[in-house]
């Protein structure tokens, strides 16, 4: 029982199983033996064209085609093809490949891959729907080589999801590199999706990374995060209806829009740095450019609007920013402040500064300019420093300086005009070139001046002069310069009663700055003189005053010589004088020493001057005096001399003390006040 009825079951299954099975496998073979017999069909001139006609109805014309089978459908390559749809497509060559399967489930000619090579879109002037019936197509991935579409030209156009559907198309693009004619050259790595209607191309961007390449900049601009849309009109060659863009990164964000018909419009809107601002300088201005990286510009915010406008072949831009804690470097001098403003064009440069601050000076605002259009210096004005103005070259060379240094004391003065700088002290003042000679050093310049012109002062022209200017801190310093006084003879309109054959003093290491608008100096001074005579009364110093104190023994000679005209009290002589001392602003004074040559011998001073009440009135002085007389000194000659009454008590005594024949040394200490000396006896 149990063996027939597996036998039954078993040909129960060859009855209704194996013998379908083969009817249907007959059945695919059948099929492929008739799709190959039809692909062979097609293959041959007639079949090819026929399948074409099937295809494209009417809108496909081409010089020669083959047809290969393909696992679900043909292969087709048609050299000298032109395609008449929404627009013309025409090329050497185009190799595609059709699904049937996907053609028939989608209801539009399937095309998994598409090669075009150099190609051509024309706009069918004219045409319309009723003119012609075209297929709808979808081709999954579109290759171009060499596609020309009006004045637009792609290398290499890949396109993905490409449809095409009456008279519209629809991509997606990857990398997509466009040449363009006019203002923009090139569209470069773009990607996103398009679409054609209406003799129109709409791009819709959404990059990761592109570069736009302006033919008004030296390279490429590069764009991160770049979104927007693009509408291109193919009608009458090409424009550029509208556009609109923006991109962002950490570091910036760029809005922009564009249009190009007989005309290119382009507005763009920065917030980032400075290199954002240098690189958005068009090319026309690269002196500006270079003007900025020069001056080494900075500032980590900032906000930029350009617009730039192109009109047969004639440019114009404007650039407007706003930069706060803006910083430049002008010919050493530093520029930092909070907020900076700067609008440039193709005739000028302008920059407006506000809380200027150097290191010890407020310079308030300030106003750079500067012509493009010829070869004008740049302008530097500080607008709350008396309109403080310096000119200077692209290369940086200072070309003139005009203004005043104001100063807490009136009767100081610093001015400059041109190439030149005037320094008042009352009724004393001295001005000479500063340009023609110098040479750029940290902070500022090292200048050799020339051209010195004094009331009461000559420089010596054999000497090497120079003195350091720094901007920064507003000082002359390392001063470094011979002068001579001049005499009664050389200056008639010095109106002073001092006399001389010859005054001279140098200055080493010397300085004079202008910290909180008020003057300060120092420095190493060095003195030579013969011959010198004044008359005390007409002297304010109560320095030289102290000393007519050793002017005793010269006064007690020339009685005796009988020179009259040295008897004055109130006049003192020297015949030659040396030495050095360190003196500064602050009202005090080194003295290394100062030695003096009278008649009948020699003073040799050393000792510090300070204020108190006034400048340089408390003394602390050691004086040696050396000298030799051939005979005693009666009382009578003391008495017509005319002593000073501040020495009289020490140094008439040590003169007149029982007939001294010689005096080889004797040694004084002077300190106290002007108005209170204290003269000793210190050997």
């Amino acid at each position: 029982m149990v063996t027939n009825f597996h036998k039954s079951e078993a040909e129960m299954v060859k009855k209704y199983l194996i013998w379908p099975i083969r009817l249907f496998l007959y059945l695919i073979a059948i099929s492929i033996i008739c799709f190959y017999s039809f692909c062979l069909i097609l293959t041959t001139d007639f079949g090819s064209k026929q399948t074409s006609k099937l295809l494209f109805g009417d809108n496909v014309s081409f010089e020669d085609i083959s047809i290969e089978p393909s696992l679900l459908g043909m292969k087709l390559d048609i050299k000298g093809f032109s395609f008449l749809g929404a627009a013309t497509f025409s090329g050497d060559r185009i190799n595609l490949e059709i699904n049937f399967l996907n053609s028939l489930i989608g209801k539009v000619i399937y095309i998994p891959s598409l090669e075009l090579y150099n190609s051509e879109v024309k706009l069918n002037e004219g045409s319309t729907s009723e003119e012609s019936t075209q297929p709808d197509i979808y081709i999954n991935e579109l290759s171009i080589i060499n596609l020309k579409a009006g004045n637009i030209e792609f290398n290499k156009l890949e396109l993905n999801n490409f449809l095409s559907k009456a008279e519209e198309i629809g991509f997606a693009f990857n990398d997509l590199n466009i040449d363009l004619p006019g203002s923009i050259n090139s569209l470069d790595q773009f990607n996103g999706r398009g679409y054609f209607s209406e003799d129109k191309l709409f791009l819709n961007i959404d990059s990761n990374e592109a570069l736009i390449d302006f033919t008004f900049y030296d390279a490429p601009s590069r764009f991160k995060n770049l979104e927007g849309i693009i509408e291109i009109d193919l009608n009458n060659d090409f424009s550029i209806p509208f556009a609109k863009l923006s991109a962002g990164d950490a570091d910036r964000i760029i809005k922009s829009s564009f249009k190009y018909n007989d005309s290119f419009l382009l507005e763009l809107w920065v917030e980032g740095n400075q290199s954002d601002v240098i690189n958005l300088i068009p090319s026309t201005a690269d002196n500006v450019k270079f003007f900025l990286k020069d001056s080494n510009f900075k500032s980590n915010n900032i906000d930029l609007l350009l617009s730039f406008t192109e009109i047969d072949n004639e440019s114009n831009f404007n650039i407007a920013m706003k930069a706060q804690d803006g910083f430049l470097t002008l010919s050493e001098l530093d520029l930092a402040t909070k907020s900076m403003n700067l609008y440039i064009d193709n005739s000028s440069l302008r920059i407006f500064g506000d809380e200027l601050e150097l290191p010890n000076i407020e310079l308030g605002k300030f106003y750079l300019s500067r012509k493009l259009i010829d070869d004008t210096n740049y302008k530097l004005i500080f607008n709350d420093f008396n309109n403080f103005a310096i000119e200077f070259s692209d290369e940086g060379i200072l070309k003139s300086i005009n203004g005043k240094i104001p100063t807490l004391d009136p009767n100081f003065k610093v001015s400059f005009n041109e190439n030149r700088i005037l320094l008042n002290a009352d009724e004393v003042y001295f001005d000479f070139n500063i340009l023609d000679n110098y040479e750029v050093i940290n902070g500022g310049f090292k200048v050799y001046p020339s051209g010195f012109n004094s009331n009461y002062f000559s420089l010596d022209s054999e000497q090497m002069s120079s003195f350091e200017f720094n901007f920064n801190d507003l000082e002359l310093s390392n001063f470094n310069a011979n002068f001579g006084l001049l005499n009664s003879s050389q200056n008639p309109n010095r109106n002073s009663n001092l006399e001389f054959a010859e005054f001279n003093f140098s200055l080493k290491n010397s300085y004079i700055n202008f910290k909180d608008n008020n003057m300060g100096f120092g420095g190493l001074v060095k003195i030579t003189g013969k011959d010198i005579s004044y008359t005390d009364s007409t002297f304010t110093i109560d320095a030289l005053r102290v000393l007519s104190l050793i002017d005793i023994r010269s006064r007690l000679v020339n009685i005796l010589n009988a020179d009259f005209d040295k008897l004055d009290q109130d006049n003192f002589f020297i015949n030659s004088l040396s030495g050095e001392f360190f003196a500064d602003s602050a009202g005090y004074a080194n003295i290394n020493n100062l030695n003096l040559n009278f008649d009948v011998g020699e003073a040799e001073i050393m000792g510090t001057i300070s204020s108190e009440l006034e400048s340089f009135d408390t003394f602390d002085l050691e004086m040696s005096f050396n000298s030799t007389l051939s005979q005693n000194i009666p009382w009578y000659v003391a008495i017509l001399g005319g002593f000073p009454a501040a020495a009289g008590a020490v140094v008439v005594t040590e003169v007149l003390e029982d007939g001294i024949n010689q005096i080889a040394e004797t040694k004084y200490g002077i300190s106290g006040s002007a108005d209170n000396l204290i003269v000793e006896t210190r050997q």
